[in-house]
């Protein structure tokens, strides 16, 4: 019986001394590269990986198997592209996670206690309810806490930037107010906390109004606690940029629409005020992120917070009825 001949060898391995030889698989196009190890993917998740980043850029790829060992094609030309596009992948995995946000602060629902006081403040100069003690009467009061640049200028009355957070022209003027506070001021709190956020909210307005006298240039006055408000919203904003560094300039726009659609409306309105409640505001938020991102083993508690806003108030009013007292005398 004749003994059949042996089946040739493959075509697609040779052995020359040590050097294996790989004949190029026909599927694959004419000069494209290979981008694997000559080990091939190690793991079939490194392998999709891969194939999402090559299809998501639009790059053309091919594998081939060999030996067990799969490979990755691509043309020469966008060799550089792919071998850039898996670097970046891959230092975007070694980046390390970003700290997990803080909790929110407990009773954040207490921050409304700002505009309830400034509702039963206004009453009670409006005279809502009777009460037996003698009080100035509703137009007084803007002369006596009411931003007047004419009065700082001559008389010095500095404090007149923290007495004129807490008056209103009218009640429409109040309740405005007292909305949008209700609002964004809860969100600081939760946030930084109850104490802390009133003590910013009062210092950002008060600064604010500061800014306002020094940058005119003529005789005004101006009453409202917008400016504090706005000072909230640019806290807000301040620290959202120190949180996410460049990808908060995407709400930029957001802020500056809230500052132009709530802080414009008629001609009696303090653009100036607004945009510096909102500068101030913004500034603090910057150092509060910083200072939240490192903080001091040393921090303040929170009722003392709360405690300087009240204090803050009190003393500036009392400076408004010392000066009305020294007068009479």
């Amino acid at each position: 019986m004749a003994r059949l001949p042996s089946s040739p060898p493959s075509p697609r391995l040779c052995r020359i001394r040590r050097f294996r030889l790989r004949r190029r698989p026909s599927i694959l196009p004419p000069y494209w590269c290979r981008l694997t190890p000559p080990s091939g993917f190690d793991t079939l998740l490194h392998k999709r990986e891969w194939e999402l980043v090559f299809s998501a850029r639009g790059i053309p790829y091919r594998f081939d198997k060999f030996a067990g060992r799969e490979h990755l094609y691509v043309p020469p030309l966008l060799a550089d592209v792919a071998l850039h596009e898996l670097q970046a992948v891959a230092r975007e995995q070694r980046r390390p996670p970003e700290a997990p946000p803080p909790p929110p602060q407990p009773h954040a629902g207490w921050a409304a206690l700002l505009p309830l006081f400034l509702v039963i403040w206004h009453g009670w100069r409006e005279g809502w309810w009777p009460c037996p003690i003698l009080r100035p009467s509703p137009a007084d009061w803007c002369d006596l806490g009411g931003l007047s640049s004419v009065r700082i200028a001559e008389h010095g009355e500095w404090y007149r930037v923290v007495t004129a957070l807490t008056l209103h022209n009218d009640t429409p003027h109040l309740w405005g107010n007292v909305l949008f506070t209700l609002i964004f001021l809860p969100i600081l709190a939760r946030t930084i906390g109850v104490g802390r956020a009133l003590w910013l909210c009062l210092l950002g307005g008060s600064l604010g109004n500061l800014l306002d006298y020094l940058f005119r240039t003529h005789a005004f006055a101006s009453v409202g606690f917008s400016t504090a408000f706005f000072a909230v919203i640019g806290i807000n904003y301040g620290m959202y940029t120190i949180q996410k560094g460049k990808k908060s300039l995407i709400t930029l726009g957001a802020g500056l629409g809230i500052l132009a659609m709530l802080g414009t409306g008629n001609e009696d309105v303090d653009y100036l005020a607004h945009c510096c409640g909102f500068g101030v505001g913004f500034l603090l938020g910057l150092m509060e992120g910083r200072q939240r991102r490192n903080p001091s083993k040393y921090a303040l508690p929170q009722w003392l917070f709360a405690g300087l806003a009240a204090l803050l108030l009190l003393l500036a009013w009392w400076m408004a009825f010392g000066g009305v007292l020294v007068l009479a005398a």
